[in-house]
């Protein structure tokens, strides 16, 4: 990374100076591959910091200024992983500094936080899972849990995940996680189910957006007119086409009746329209999940499923490093946290070695 120089000429005050910062920053993170959520992330906190900093450059901070910065984020009452949160993106952008040669030491690598509570994730029995599988409502539903269940993908990773990177005859799937790309496998038997969910599509996003959007753009003219526009979808050429409505002045419409008028006008969602074209909602994964769950009486997420295929997997005897490997973590004592969940393999091998049992 080349080294920044400040400009002697005009001279930037310290808040326009730690924007110039912060805009690099977020560049140098694109070019690393994060991920959308991290970006959006650090981004914020970097931004409150440098609101926090007032006058004083984020090159001239020092690890007293980031430990009363976090002192100020614990004190709105966050769980104490937001703290660390916002450490890991503090700690990101110093380094970034350091390697650009802005400063010679890390100020966050000197400040020390109370230690996280390790809680030990609750899972799903198989029952429960088997449970979940024929709750769902269609092949979609049951797609999206079987796939979960089957891969221990991340929500984020199954909502971009695209037909293209689907390989069924190696039956793995490439997709975007937190560190960059990866690939995630899967069984035999969730194949068929993939299968018949893509059907003809070659492209597009794996899981279908099955909500359209209806987004309406009202504009007043000086003259007191009303136009706006929408799209309609066209399945002959398989595009979206631009129509335009209007309202003179002399009908005088206020804005509640020209709305209600120009939403008449919107034509209702074609089927075909956007399949595959844009990802799913951000919420929507950990929706669908949630809606089954409480179909059959159980409370859960994408998270709780992810730990459970973890934990299946360990109960029948898989490593811990290929566990690991499954997941995308970078380091095993992550994964680790999965041994204190999997009493049934403890108890195998309690009655397996125990002297009362041979």
């Amino acid at each position: 990374m080349a080294q920044y120089v400040l400009p002697a000429s005009p001279m930037l005050s310290a808040s326009e100076f730690n924007d110039d910062l912060t805009r690099r920053f977020v560049r140098w993170l694109r070019i690393q591959e994060y991920t959308a959520h991290t970006n959006r992330h650090y981004l914020n906190s970097i931004v409150s910091l440098c609101r926090f900093l007032d006058d004083i450059p984020a090159t001239d901070a020092t690890h007293l200024d980031v430990r009363d910065f976090l002192a100020s984020v614990a004190r709105r009452g966050v769980k104490r992983a937001t703290v660390w949160s916002a450490m890991s993106a503090l700690r990101c952008f110093f380094d970034f500094l350091n390697m650009g040669g802005l400063i010679a030491w890390s100020p966050p690598r000197f400040v020390r936080l109370p230690p996280l509570r390790r809680r030990v994730p609750r899972v799903l029995s198989e029952s429960q899972m088997r449970l979940l599988s024929s709750a769902a409502r269609d092949l979609h539903e049951r797609t999206m849990i079987e796939v979960l269940y089957g891969t221990g993908a991340r929500a984020g990773e199954v909502r971009s995940m695209r037909v293209e990177d689907v390989d069924l005859a190696a039956r793995r799937i490439r997709v975007l996680g937190k560190c960059g790309h990866r690939f995630v496998l899967f069984p035999r038997a969730i194949s068929r189910f993939i299968r018949r969910y893509i059907g003809k599509r070659r492209s597009g996003y794996l899981f279908v957006c099955r909500s359209f959007p209806r987004k309406l753009h009202l504009i007043r003219n000086p003259d007191g007119s009303w136009r706006s526009y929408f799209y309609k979808y066209n399945p002959a050429t398989q595009r979206s086409d631009r129509f335009c409505w209007y309202a003179s002045r002399n009908e005088r419409l206020n804005y509640k009746q020209a709305l209600r008028r120009a939403t008449r006008r919107i034509p209702s969602p074609t089927p075909e329209m956007l399949i595959g074209r844009r990802p799913l909602g951000t919420t929507t994964v950990r929706y669908v999940v949630m809606r089954i769950g409480l179909k059959v009486g159980i409370h859960v997420n994408p998270q709780l499923i992810r730990h459970t295929f973890a934990t299946h997997l360990l109960d029948h005897g898989a490593d811990i490093r290929m566990i690991q490997k499954m997941l995308g973590h970078l380091s095993v004592r992550t994964t680790q946290a999965y041994t204190h969940v999997s009493m049934k393999q403890v108890q195998k091998v309690l009655d397996k070695c125990h002297p009362r049992n041979l």
